[in-house]
This record gives C-alpha cells, structure tokens and sequence, in this order.
C-alpha cells in the first residue's frame, strides 16, 4: 500500500481526493462535503479514484453524506476508476459510484473482484 498522506481540493463541482483517508482524512472529507454537498438542488461529484485507504468509518461518512444530500434535494456523486482500492470498497459496500467522470451513470459492472 502507499503511504500517501490525506489531501481533498474542491473545484468547479467536483472534490477530488487523495491518499489515505485516515482520522485527519475522515473529518476533513465529512466538512468539506456538509460544506459543499447540501446545497439544495446543487450536484458534487466526489473523486475517489485516488484514494489508497478507505476504512468502513470513511464508508459512513459517504453513506451519511448521499443521505443528507438526498434529504435537501442535492446529490453526490461518487466516483471511482475501475480496479482503484475505492471503486472496490464502494462495490462491497453496494454504494451507488459511476468509474469515470464522464461516465453516464450507468450500473458499474458487478463482475469485477472485490
């Protein structure tokens, strides 16, 4: 595994984030998506395709946050590039994600291994 240190930029509708979300990574990615992701009506797509540790406590934070958004009418969209650690996690864990940022949002396929 590498030991990339937590890092998150938000720009023009999408949060892209790297590394391992670790303690420090799960409370910065919980703001930042309170922050950006319950605008009512507003869309954030969230990146993960860069992430090289996704514990089950940063899986609650996505769950808790495509709740909240739902709730307010806003939606997150996650994202994960096929075969990454995150695009794996999310598809053990059912969590809806698209593999690409152009992806139309169509099921991911459920053949890969998780």
């Amino acid at each position: 595994m590498l030991d990339r240190t937590f890092q998150a930029e938000f720009s023009d509708g999408t949060l892209r984030v790297r590394g391992e979300v670790d303690d420090y990574g799960i409370i910065a990615l919980r703001n930042l998506l309170a922050e950006h992701g319950t605008t009512p009506g507003g869309q954030v797509v969230v990146d993960l395709s860069e992430v090289d540790y996704l514990p089950s406590v940063g899986v609650g934070v996505l769950t808790k946050a495509l709740g909240a958004a739902h709730r307010v009418g806003a939606e997150i969209v996650l994202v994960a590039r096929r075969g990454t650690i995150a695009q794996r996690v999310l598809m053990v864990c059912a969590l809806p994600f698209r593999e690409s940022l152009d992806d139309d949002g169509g099921e991911p396929d459920t053949d890969l291994p998780a």
